[in-house]
């Protein structure tokens, strides 16, 4: 027979934990409000950039530029990781990692000297227990990404990359597609050779006529020679907050998963104590009619 006092106390400790998982289920539901709504405001601008940077190129004509220069032959890569300060969010940093792990088995191929910037105190744990080494590693920046973040280590390495010390980067995230679904991503943000295919596609769409719509000062070449830069400033801050709103996304599911298991076994462990508490009853009723029998 269940010891009923047992059963009590391991009812009292899940019921304990069911409201500190719902406590964090509200609080991860608050956070991600804010960050999604941030993530989602980011796009539209993301994306007018990326517009006028194809009507600047048009008007520009033949254009080059450092970044959108692809080195020959690549000897070093730069790996940014995104991931989170703080646990009990799922297998939101595994996924991370193993994208990442994945992309670093694919540079090693091509015989490049890797070298790693992580955000977030999980990804700089994760890696010492893979023993692969961090350059730099920023911790304290996952609830709140600023632009001012995101800047300084684009700056970085715009500096390096225009002095060949390094020829590739890539950023690794969580790209945010709703509320229950983020899809770790690897964007590769220098050289900025994708966006050199589109400027040459629009060029080669001779649409120079919308461009001409525009009066640029000083002229289109210089104001382009402006802008590059802060396409890579603008991708890395939109990984970060796409990561954010991940990672509160992924925190709440969690949350919301192991606070429905505990309503689950305060169901079954309230059934056991019924029971054993039944049967505790029944024999001594059982005991007492049998006494009064004997006498």
């Amino acid at each position: 027979m269940a010891n009923t006092k047992a059963l009590v106390k391991r009812r009292k400790s899940v019921t304990n934990t069911r409201k500190i998982t719902k406590t964090m289920e509200r609080v991860a539901m608050a956070r991600l409000a804010r960050a999604q709504n941030a993530a989602i405001a980011a796009r539209p601008y993301a994306r007018k950039l990326q517009q006028v940077i194809g009507d600047l190129a048009s008007a520009s004509g033949d254009f080059s530029h450092p970044l959108l220069e692809t080195h020959e032959p690549p000897k070093k890569a730069v790996i940014v990781v995104l991931l989170s300060d703080r646990g009990l969010c799922g297998g939101y940093n595994g996924n991370i990692m193993r994208e990442a792990r994945a992309l670093n088995a694919k540079l090693q191929e091509r015989k490049l000297e890797i070298e790693r910037i992580v955000l977030g105190k999980k990804g700089v744990g994760a890696f010492r227990f893979l023993n692969l080494p961090v350059a730099k590693s920023y911790v304290g920046v996952s609830d709140k990404p600023s632009y001012a973040r995101a800047e300084e280590i684009a700056n970085g390495l715009i500096e390096r990359f225009g002095k060949r010390e390094i020829d590739e980067v890539y950023i690794v995230f969580s790209s945010f597609i709703s509320m229950v679904t983020q899809k770790p991503r690897v964007e590769k943000i220098l050289p900025l050779s994708s966006l050199k295919e589109e400027i040459a596609a629009k060029t080669d769409k001779k649409e120079a006529k919308e461009a001409g719509e525009y009066l640029f000062e000083p002229d289109p070449a210089s104001v382009l020679t402006s802008v590059l830069p802060l396409v890579v400033k603008m991708s890395l801050f939109t990984a970060m907050l796409d990561n954010t709103a991940g990672e509160h996304a992924a925190r709440r599911l969690a949350m919301k998963n192991a606070t429905d298991a505990a309503d689950d076994m305060i169901k079954q462990l309230t059934r056991e104590y019924n029971r054993a508490r039944q049967s505790k009853i029944t024999q001594e009723i059982a005991e007492i009619v049998g006494g009064a029998e004997a006498l």
